[in-house]
């Protein structure tokens, strides 16, 4: 494996990134990180990489598929603070990106924070993408978009979860602000959008049943192939034994499965369900489980 290390000024200009700019006082931190795999002698290698601020990534090994993990070491996500992550999978290959741990969301001063995600999977690549639970704590504000732009002929595995507080610390989320964003292209076509605004008093909106039914959990996870439509009724038969509410369904080559649960824990569950349809049986990535 090949690796570069790119600080220099911090902007990330020569790689498309926005620049990082000069830190104000209340500013913790900001990261941005530019990841690729590539084909090398019939293998999926890590392409030189560029890291910047909070943002660090490790490859670990987890079986056969190579499992990149990304670090926020600033702990967490706080006022002011931004990540902006890009990854690419080139032709034909195959990775596994997952995160050390749950992300944290702090609570907000004024604007809050944000999150961007953009994810690009190549002909005939197999991508996962399967990060952690986000926690949000009370008083947060959060804007996130994630950006997925799929070839053709690809396999995309791809799980957003977010946890409103850790019930097993006694934390409740009474008010905060979340704008939660993720689009699907296949090629130029828009394939799927999914919007998740919570405004002023989440735990009231939480406990309707139309929006969360009590829940303090959730999660969608999207599996984009050409076996997308032959894998619902394996999914949803895996779903049968939800701890949690749980529903999937299928369209134009794309799954979609939605969680929601009381808990992290019983979401965690839930997701594996899932998953030990979606991933063919293998377990989940080793730092989930540690």
């Amino acid at each position: 494996m090949h690796r570069r290390f790119e600080m220099g000024d911090g902007t990330g200009a020569a790689l498309g990134l926005p620049a990082i700019a000069a830190v104000p006082h209340m500013l913790r931190s900001q990261g941005a990180l530019d990841l690729s795999f590539r084909q090398r002698q019939g293998r999926t290698t890590i392409d030189p990489s560029y890291q910047a601020g909070c943002l660090r990534m490790r490859q670990v090994g987890d079986g056969d598929v190579p499992c990149a993990v990304l670090i926020n070491t600033a702990g967490g996500v706080a006022e002011g603070d931004s990540l902006n992550q890009r990854i690419a999978w080139k032709e034909c290959t195959a990775a596994t990106v997952t995160t050390q741990a749950a992300e944290k969301i702090y609570r907000a001063l004024s604007a809050g924070c944000t999150i961007s995600t953009k994810l690009t999977v190549e002909r005939g690549a197999r991508a996962e993408w399967l990060p952690q639970e986000t926690i949000l704590f009370d008083a947060f504000r959060l804007h996130r978009e994630a950006q997925i732009v799929l070839a053709e002929d690809v396999t995309f595995l791809g799980v957003e979860a977010l946890v409103l507080g850790r019930a097993s610390m006694g934390e409740s989320v009474t008010s905060g602000s979340l704008r939660d964003r993720m689009r699907i292209w296949r090629g130029d076509r828009l394939i799927y959008a999914d919007t998740l605004a919570l405004d002023g008093d989440i735990a009231a909106l939480m406990d309707r049943a139309a929006v969360g039914n009590g829940a303090r959990a959730m999660a969608v996870i999207v599996h984009a192939s050409a076996e997308a439509a032959a894998l619902r009724d394996p999914v949803r038969e895996a779903l049968e034994g939800a701890a949690g509410l749980a529903a999937a369904s299928c369209w134009n080559g794309l799954l979609a499965v939605r969680l929601l649960a009381p808990d992290s824990e019983v979401l965690r569950g839930d997701i594996a369900l899932a998953l030990s349809v979606l991933r063919q049986g293998r377990p989940l990535p080793r730092v989930w489980r540690c």
